[in-house]
């Protein structure tokens, strides 16, 4: 069995965890007491991370990811000539 995935699936992946746990941890501050807030930090940001790579899956399905990763690697090729 063969694992491949592309850079832009990578760096969307890694952008939307990063959100994911950002808007949980902004979320967890809010209660007034620490196990309720510690509480809804973890289950929300477990369920936004897997939100976030069920959306990246559903999107590698749909938009030609190493289509996207060869237009950016000419780009950046004629860009840097």
């Amino acid at each position: 069995m063969q694992f491949t995935t592309s850079f832009t699936e990578s760096a969307l992946a890694v952008l939307l965890a990063i959100l994911s746990l950002a808007l949980s941890c902004w979320l967890a501050r809010y209660p007034r007491k620490t196990s309720v807030g510690v509480t809804l930090g973890v289950v929300l940001g477990v369920f936004l991370t897997n939100l976030a790579a069920g959306m990246v899956v559903f999107l590698g399905n749909v938009i030609p990811f190493g289509q996207i990763d060869f237009w950016l690697a000419d780009s950046l090729t004629e860009i840097l000539r």
